[in-house]
């Protein structure tokens, strides 16, 4: 990681991968004990969530991506990063077969806090 408060775009990179295959392992390398997630947009998610619950919830997602054979990409094309904020901006690729792939926009801003990231708000833009 690249300082005390900081991730790098080689970070960033690794931690959508991570979420993409959904790695938990790999994934708390970057999430920080006290994590608080919050879900704007996701429908059924009312409530922030901590590090546990949103491993548990990757999980899940992934067992139901691949009994339909869906497949996700986070695409970010846009990170800023200022001191311990970090503001992330994309697409979310989706492939199902026989049909079209789906690209839909988010937002993520995140806090960082000892190099790892603390609160994490995940905003899709839909």
């Amino acid at each position: 990681m690249a300082g005390e408060d900081r991730m790098d775009l080689l970070d960033f990179q690794d931690l959508f991968r991570a979420t993409d295959e959904g790695n938990g392992e790999r994934l708390s390398k970057y999430l920080h004990a006290d994590l608080e997630l919050n879900l704007p947009g996701v429908e059924g998610v009312d409530e922030p969530s901590d590090r546990q619950d949103y491993l548990a919830f990757l999980t899940e997602s992934n067992r139901f991506r691949e009994q339909r054979h869906e497949r996700t990409e986070h695409l970010p094309t846009h990170i800023k990063i200022e001191g311990s904020f970090v503001a992330v901006r994309g697409f979310l690729k989706i492939t199902l077969p026989a049909q079209p792939d789906q690209y839909h926009p988010y937002t993520d801003l995140l806090k960082l806090h000892q190099g790892q990231i603390i609160e994490y708000n995940i905003g899709y833009d839909i």
